[in-house]
């Protein structure tokens, strides 16, 4: 390559990759050809199939030919279209869909679509579960098995592996049966192509086929202005000539971005600065923590906060931190974790006894391997993995999924508000018209065994359901839940709130003397004391108090 020209870097689609692979649900239909099948159907349908496939048609092929369950095809075909679709349009569509009589609701349903080839391809990476337990079986070839190969990404290799196959799927029918040489690919087919790459550059995030059509890559890759297409075997070698892991990921983020410190005057602000040294400038005891953002190297798409070996204490990060950033939290203790802002998504990975409030994620809230935590969080989607004894209080436009190895998960509403919350909501594009939260998916293949329901998930008792008030102040206006509770919850809320103002008024009329009164305020303060202690609530009321001394 020319030394004056801009270096490229690519590497698969994080958004699918990562969080949009629902590991234990059946792909096995998801070969080249049954989805090279389905796209012409699709064509075959006019325009409620091509270049958009609505729903109907999705739900009568995938149950006709690949033979799998409604609720599986509308998890594949939602998870889709909130996987590759930006959250304003979806959340446009769920206004209207809120707004709509039961008879529109119906016809909305079957009418709403994604781009088909789009869909293809997502269903077709979910078949990278199978590469890593090394049994894929699309293609005769062997993946790689060489030392080098086996450093890379499992999301890498597939790629590299399997690359002709993902081409195969978005070119057009036509052109197929040519020999690889001859085989043109439209400026179309590489636009699908999109889908799956994040393409770096000159600093900056851009698309595929914005990339190839600049001078020096179109002509690398054999581009004809006539015909508006490229040269499939070029395209292919160009794209495994820059194929790379992810340079913005969480591991770089950690090693090599920068701490962020706390500001005496903004309790919300940076906040570990005393997790790293003493004053002697030696390591204290809790010198593994970090939290760390690689802002200074990153593009706005990629920026990314980094928190790891976080234990016995709080930690309040807001919009002048983490706002449109995806964070990324591992290997926490008995934490207390606030990130009062819109982020982009949060991955949460082996954490213990930990509470994680966030604001709203316009993309996926992913948890795997975490023990006892309570979460509160508005997410697109929400994705759980080897979770176990999790409380998760939840608003989602999508159903939750309990991917393999989930148990005794414990689902309720969305239970807080802090002061910016409208305003996050609003500058995310999220819509609060649809709330799947007590509607969570759990696997259903034959080489994951069932569990039963009742074991894998519950709904907390409402008489056991309060609001969480977090403990700090954010610049707004929201002063209550910027939701409508359930009935039931919201009954049980009431009934709190009953049982409190009846208290004070039996108090207030009992005409108690001053002795009788400190011995009530004894007594209740002792059992008030027994009960956060019985809780757990003690150390969240001692993390806090060492935060407000810190700050």
């Amino acid at each position: 390559m020319h030394a004056d020209v801009p270096k490229v870097l690519i590497w698969p689609n994080q958004d699918i990759f990562k969080h949009g692979i629902l590991a234990g649900f059946p792909a096995s239909f998801a070969s080249v050809d049954s989805l090279n099948k389905f796209l012409l159907y699709c064509r075959s349908k006019g325009k409620n199939g091509w270049p958009n496939v609505c729903y109907a048609i999705w739900e009568s092929y995938s149950s006709r030919y690949f033979e799998i369950e409604p609720k599986i095809a509308s998890l594949y075909f939602e998870s889709c279209r909130h996987t590759c679709i930006p959250l304003k349009e979806t959340s446009s569509w769920d206004d209207k869909y809120f707004m709509a009589s039961p008879e529109l609701k119906a016809k909305m349903k079957e009418k709403v679509s994604v781009n088909a080839t789009y869909l293809a391809l997502y269903l077709y990476s979910q078949n990278v579960t199978l590469m890593q337990t090394q049994r894929f079986s699309l293609r005769s070839e062997e993946f790689p098995t060489d030392r080098r190969s086996k450093k890379k990404s499992i999301d890498v290799r597939f790629i590299e592996t399997f690359i002709s196959d993902i081409i195969k799927i978005v070119s057009d029918p036509e052109t197929r049966t040519l020999p690889l040489d001859r085989q043109p690919l439209s400026l179309g087919s590489v636009r699908a192509l999109s889908v799956m790459f994040t393409v770096y550059t000159e600093n900056s995030i851009i698309s595929l086929h914005e990339v190839l059509q600049r001078q020096t890559h179109a002509t690398a890759c054999a581009f004809n202005k006539l015909t508006q297409c490229f040269s499939t075997l070029q395209v292919r070698s160009w794209l495994l000539d820059r194929m790379h892991a992810n340079p913005f990921n969480s591991k770089r983020c950690l090693f090599h971005g920068k701490a962020i410190y706390q500001k005496p005057s903004r309790p919300l602000r940076r906040s570990t600065e005393h997790l790293y040294n003493n004053e002697n400038g030696s390591s204290n005891t809790l010198s593994r923590s970090r939290i760390m953002v690689n802002d200074h190297e990153t593009p706005e798409q990629h920026r990314m906060l980094a928190m790891q070996y976080v234990s016995r204490q709080t930690t309040a990060l807001s919009s002048d931190v983490v706002l449109n950033h995806r964070v990324s939290v591992s290997h926490c203790n008995d934490a207390f974790l606030y990130f009062l802002s819109s982020i982009r998504g949060c991955t949460v990975k082996q954490c213990t006894r930990t509470t994680l409030v966030t604001g709203p994620i316009s993309s996926t809230l992913y948890m795997t391997g975490c023990v006892n935590m309570r979460v509160i969080a508005i997410a697109r989607r929400v994705v759980m993995r080897n979770c176990h004894g999790c409380k998760m209080f939840l608003f989602t436009p999508t159903q939750p999924l309990l991917l393999a190895g989930c148990d005794d998960i414990t689902i309720a509403p969305y239970n807080t508000y802090y002061s910016s919350l409208a305003g996050h909501i609003a500058h995310a594009g999220f819509s609060l018209s649809i709330n799947k939260w007590n509607q969570p998916l759990t696997p259903t293949s034959s080489e994951v065994p069932a569990l039963d329901d009742s074991r894998v998930w519950h709904l907390l008792s409402p008489s056991n359901f309060n609001l969480y008030q977090i403990p700090f102040q954010t610049d707004g206006t929201t002063n209550g839940l910027v939701h409508r509770l359930p009935p039931e919850y919201e009954a049980a809320v009431k009934r709190s709130r009953d049982r409190l103002t009846e208290w004070y008024n039996t108090v207030e009329k009992a005409e108690l003397t001053d002795l009788q009164t400190n011995q009530l305020a004894s007594t209740i303060q002792a059992r008030f004391h027994d009960w956060l202690e019985c809780m757990g609530y003690s150390k969240e009321l001692e993390s806090l108090a060492k935060y407000r001394e810190r700050s």
